[in-house]
């Protein structure tokens, strides 16, 4: 390397470290022209190309490793890179050759142990995620690693100790307070979950309004002729979930003002009509929903004060359908039926990060398919023709596909489509909510690892939010084809049960 490359590097990495990333791309592609071959410049362009989700970081880095076969770093880059990217798989090849080189590096093994978590490979996860610890005993991200694993085992309570002691050698460690809040809370430890479910906004992937209004935070101060603005976050599905909440604020005699996504608020102003709302992503904003305002929260921040104990939910249905609307769409789906019972499914969650934990494919959904005497409704969002055709090509059964309904647009129509089922059953994702506060009878297939979300507690079969749903739960680290068995099981005997009877629940 010239002493000119050389210098061009070091400013390059100057600028990286400072974190100007513009600056330092602009560096390393100076390098680039001087030199095509240069590695350092190949791999970290590549990862900042790789972190903004530009693939072409890929081939850099790619093309760095390719040069120097031993360049740890370059590996650890493209594995990360490759995960962000969903290519699992590759990332474990690079993963592995990490460890190869670095077979004493904890963190090596760590980011192993972790990949295979996530790809379900949970000896050998562990195996690592131990060695790991044998190496640097305080890795904290190995000792959270561990925690989940502990938890996807089926032991939640002796998983806290590692979050714990996250929590001792890093304070401000905002993911492991965030995986701390959601298993307090999955135990129904209410009391000191909800307050450490705060930190998730503090978390890189942060949603909602945290820190951008100038009202105080509520902390459960009396209500009564007082004004709170309360704001979703996340997705869909939890603001529906958590939107359950609103009914309190308004009996304890508060205005309230709701800030959510546009397409929800037809919905929520049926089931609210008392409430005044700002939609996030539409238009101006009246004036008159500002002034006075008392308090914020987020939709979330409510539970801390609402919902303290089991006790304290309601389990009852808060949101109503268009009562027309669903008749003419049972009536429809009916004159398909022929007088077989309707059953509407979903069977895809668009949860960031727990797409496979919380996805079993559609082709496992035969043995629910194909019990007799029920007429299927597709209930599920997005594009999913190909799933279907798929599905109806190798087992011979065709769902019935509506595409006069739009889940992922008009909320109002997709809600009188679920109160038009006799049942719905589903994966956890937005479908489960929509019944459950619509009161309808649903079953939910609950993942037993990580994309199991803490609102379905821990081994009920039974939920505090929705009166009508049964959870059919994975075992732990289990096969997901004896959940489908179950539910096939069940919904045999269901169709010849009646209507509302045990054979629901």
């Amino acid at each position: 390397m010239t002493a000119r490359i050389a210098a061009l590097v070091q400013n390059a990495l100057a600028f990286h470290r400072s974190g100007n990333l513009a600056a330092a791309q602009d560096g390393y592609r100076q390098v680039l022209a001087a030199d095509g071959k240069n590695v350092d410049a190949l791999n970290l362009l590549g990862a900042i190309l790789s972190q903004q989700g530009n693939a072409q970081g890929l081939e850099l880095m790619s093309k760095a490793v390719a040069l120097k076969p031993d360049l740890k770093d370059g590996h650890v880059n493209l594995a990360s890179a490759y995960m962000s990217f969903g290519r699992l798989a590759d990332a474990e090849r690079h993963f592995r050759k990490v460890v190869a080189l670095a077979p004493n590096d904890a963190h090596a093994h760590n980011n192993l142990g972790g990949l295979l978590l996530r790809r379900e490979v949970y000896p050998e996860s562990e195996a690592c995620i131990r060695r790991a610890l044998t190496l640097q005993p305080d890795l904290p991200s190995a000792l959270q690693n561990l925690g989940a694993l502990t938890e996807i085992g089926g032991k939640p309570e002796l998983a806290l100790p590692f979050y714990d002691r996250v929590a001792a050698l890093q304070p401000d460690n905002a993911d492991n307070h965030y995986q701390r809040a959601g298993l307090l809370l999955s135990l129904g430890r209410f009391a000191e979950g909800w307050p450490e479910l705060v930190w998730r906004f503090k978390r890189r992937e942060s949603y909602g309004m945290f820190g951008r209004l100038k009202y105080p935070y509520w902390q459960g101060e009396p209500l009564a002729g007082k004004k709170i603005m309360v704001w979703t976050e996340q997705g869909l599905g939890e603001a529906l979930l958590l939107g359950s909440m609103i009914p309190d604020l308004l009996a304890q005699g508060a205005a309230v003002v709701l800030v959510c996504p546009a397409r929800l608020v037809p919905l929520f102003r049926n089931a609210f009509p008392a409430v005044g709302f700002i939609p996030t992503d539409s238009g101006p904003v009246d004036p008159a929903l500002k002034a006075g305002v008392s308090f914020q929260a987020s939709v979330s921040e409510l539970g801390r004060w609402l919902r303290p104990s089991f006790a304290a939910f309601p389990g009852k249905a808060y949101l109503t359908a268009d009562g027309g609307l669903t008749a003419t769409l049972r009536a429809k789906y009916a004159a398909v039926a022929g007088g077989q019972r309707i059953v509407g499914i979903s069977w895809r969650s668009k949860s960031p990060g727990a797409e496979a934990e919380k996805n079993p494919n559609l082709m496992h959904w035969a043995s629910i398919l194909k019990v007799p005497g029920i007429t299927f409704v597709n209930l599920q969002y997005g594009d999913c023709r190909e799933d279907l055709s798929t599905f109806a090509r190798e087992f011979g059964v065709n769902v019935v596909a509506d595409d006069t309904v739009d889940p992922m647009r008009d909320l109002v129509s997709f809600a009188a489509q679920v109160a038009a089922m006799d049942l719905t059953v589903s994966v956890s994702n937005t479908t489960v909510h929509f019944a459950g506060a619509l009161g309808c009878p649903a079953w939910a297939m609950i993942p037993s690892n990580r994309g199991r979300p803490w609102h379905w507690f821990v081994d009920r079969t039974d939920s505090p939010w929705y009166l009508r749903l049964r959870l059919f739960r994975q075992t732990p680290a289990g096969p997901w084809d004896t959940v489908f068995r179950d539910v096939g099981q069940a919904l045999a005997a269901w169709t010849n049960a009646p209507l509302g009877s045990a054979a629901e629940r």
